[in-house]
């Protein structure tokens, strides 16, 4: 059972490799973006900005805000954006949506980073590696493969119809389900990291 899984999971990235790629372009395409929308903000914005940011800091170094608080939080907004990507493919012409929300991860991503490193300087920099780069490290390509197999999916199922291919529909849809309940297993595994580590990382950069 572990190994057909494990066979459906590689057959699956394997027949997906051009769209992992198409993929990837949008999510470095969305971290460009937000890093040129920082850059474009006005000075008050960015003040604005940096005084919540600096508070939401100070309260995560008092403890005040609950780990598991912050589990819930991520896990919600990671398994929405994934069930969006989910729902995109399997909605067959709706890919444009995966590839949509995999650019507003990108967004969100690059403008953190951008924001930090400008207006926070060295201390900027450390709070990116620690603070966004850890649970990203499991996000990304788990983001990364679901808008590939979305995608895929939705290529797969058009395909079929154009050339009068009869085969059922859940024939696709059982590794396509497959894929995706193995990458929540992932989200939940980067939202631990998100909610248990980088608090602990944050605190000590704070504190310096």
């Amino acid at each position: 059972m572990r190994k057909k899984g494990k066979d459906i999971f590689s057959g699956y990235l394997g027949r997906n490799g051009l769209n992992l790629w198409f993929a990837l372009f949008f999510l470095v395409l969305g971290i460009s973006i937000g890093a040129f929308t920082e850059k474009m903000m006005g000075t008050s914005q960015k003040s604005e900005l940096l005084t919540f940011v600096n508070t939401y800091f100070n309260v995560m170094h008092l403890d005040s805000l609950p780990k598991s608080e912050i589990f819930l939080k991520s896990l919600i907004n990671n398994f929405k954006l994934l069930i969006i990507i989910f729902l995109s493919g399997s909605a067959v012409i709706g890919f444009p949506i995966a590839i949509g929300a995999l650019t507003f991860r990108g967004i969100t991503i690059g403008f953190a980073a951008a924001f930090f490193m400008e207006e926070m300087k060295m201390k900027g920099l450390m709070l990116s590696i620690f603070s966004i780069l850890p649970q990203n490290l499991v996000f990304l390509p788990a983001y990364v493969i679901a808008a590939a197999v979305s995608i895929g999916f939705s290529w797969s199922i058009l395909y079929k119809k154009g050339h009068s291919q009869n085969k059922g529909y859940m024939q696709y849809f059982l590794p396509y389900i497959s894929i995706f309940t193995v990458l929540a297993g992932v989200f939940i595994v980067g939202c631990i990291i998100e909610s248990y580590i980088c608090p602990i990382l944050i605190k000590m950069i704070v504190a310096i």
